[in-house]
């Protein structure tokens, strides 16, 4: 499905924490929504998700105006899939084999189907069925956020939407969960999008970057013209370079050479900046 959003302007009482956005999302693409805190990045994604009902603009999918009810409020969209950034705000069963379950339940899902479909979810997002009688209030603010995804995977979403999923995580869990996020978005061909304030997330897994400012759109970009050509913009925004991009213009400056780069992913700017800086080790001995 292609989402596409046309002159989407969200008001509180006299705030606008939208205006005139129009963007388009496309299928099987990792989306990333970046900006600083106040931004707009979270109510962006709410539309999408159904979560924000009234706004001005026009809200499409697949080239066809979104239903609404008959107040004109549009309707919350079951094939997107939400984790909110605080996993607690979803997490509201006793035990976390009943809230992976809420919602096949709410589908009629036989209990045989349900279990089924935990046994195979849980070692997706690394947990194993020990937790499964447990609270969530006696999990880890990384298990928490493991078992947020699960249930919310446990629908099979066509799209997914994840609001800094690496809060709280250490490095290791950080890569971890990236690594997972990006491994199902790939396998299944399924659209993802990422709320992040970690340029170095966003310059890795993006296919696309949404920048806002203040509410607004500065643009929808691949990863190489925002951080290399564009860089200036998110200087305006408030927002730093991922760390290997500000180190390839460190080389740059101090070798004198333009580095071509095709690439954002780490891996692709040190394999280009390697051979430049031996180059000039050599030359100055």
């Amino acid at each position: 499905m292609v989402y596409q959003l046309q002159q989407v302007s969200v008001r509180y009482q006299d705030h606008h924490a939208l205006q005139d956005i129009s963007c388009t999302i496309e299928a099987g693409q990792w989306i990333s929504v970046i900006g600083q805190t106040g931004a707009g990045k979270s109510t962006l994604v709410q539309v999408l998700k159904g979560l924000i009902p009234l706004f001005q603009g026009e809200y499409l999918v697949d080239d066809q105006t979104v239903a609404t009810d008959a107040k004109g409020k549009v309707k919350v969209r079951p094939e997107i899939g939400y984790v909110f950034q605080y996993p607690e705000h979803q997490l509201f069963e006793t035990t976390v084999a009943k809230e992976l379950a809420f919602a096949p339940k709410q589908q009629r899902w036989s209990a045989s189907e349900i279990k089924q479909r935990i046994t195979a979810i849980l070692p997706q997002v690394g947990l194993s069925e020990d937790i499964l009688e447990l609270a969530p209030f006696q999990l880890s603010g990384g298990q928490k956020r493991r078992v947020a995804l699960a249930s919310v995977l446990m629908m099979n979403p066509q799209v997914l939407i994840v609001d800094e999923p690496t809060a709280g995580l250490d490095p290791v869990g950080r890569t971890d969960m990236l690594q997972w996020l990006q491994q199902w978005q790939q396998q299944e061909n399924r659209t993802l999008i990422l709320v992040s304030h970690h340029m170095d997330d966003v310059a890795q897994y993006s296919d696309e970057v949404l920048l806002l400012h203040q509410g607004r759109l500065i643009g929808q970009y691949d990863p190489v013209t925002l951080f290399i050509e564009q860089s200036h913009l998110l200087e305006q925004s408030g927002l730093v370079l991922p760390e290997s991009i500000q180190l390839l213009k460190l080389i740059e400056q101090c070798s004198g050479q333009k580095i071509e780069i095709d690439s954002c992913r780490e891996q692709d700017i040190f394999a280009k900046i390697i051979p430049v800086w031996h180059r000039k080790e050599q030359t100055f001995g």
